[in-house]
């Protein structure tokens, strides 16, 4: 009991001041418990927060991976032979042996103009008048 008593505190008049240790006690809890408490929801916001982003990512992952497969066919048609012969024809004009290419003889509907004809001009004339007709001369 001797022990004990010397740990209480004693104020100015003598008397132990029981009260006033446990009301600073109970307060320095209160004060880690709410630090505790606003420790562990802001950690739990955090994880939370976290999990979304691997969420979304995963989708990204996955959007890719069905890009990717996609791409890989489309490579894979690419390189097949009906591909390079589709090409051919479509954008270079080509044809195979059998196949008889026939265009008409006035495609864009501009009549030919020969250097024989009267109305042929050098290229650089047809500019000069493009740009400066009634302006000089």
């Amino acid at each position: 009991m001797k022990k004990l008593s010397s740990f209480i505190a004693y104020n100015n008049t003598g008397s132990a001041s029981m009260s006033t240790m446990g009301k600073v006690f109970k307060i320095l809890l209160l004060l880690f418990l709410l630090f505790a408490i606003v420790s562990l929801s802001s950690n739990t916001v955090n994880l939370v927060n976290r999990g979304l982003v691997v969420r979304k990512e995963k989708q990204d992952l996955e959007a890719l991976r069905e890009s990717n497969e996609q791409l890989r066919a489309q490579l894979d048609y690419v390189k097949t032979e009906q591909f390079l012969e589709q090409e051919a024809r479509n954008s270079l004009g080509l044809t195979k042996d059998e196949t008889v290419l026939i265009l008409p003889e006035d495609i864009f509907g501009i009549e030919k103009v020969t250097a024989d004809s009267k109305d042929w001009l050098p290229p650089w004339r047809q500019w000069w008048e493009l740009f400066f007709r009634g302006i000089i001369f």
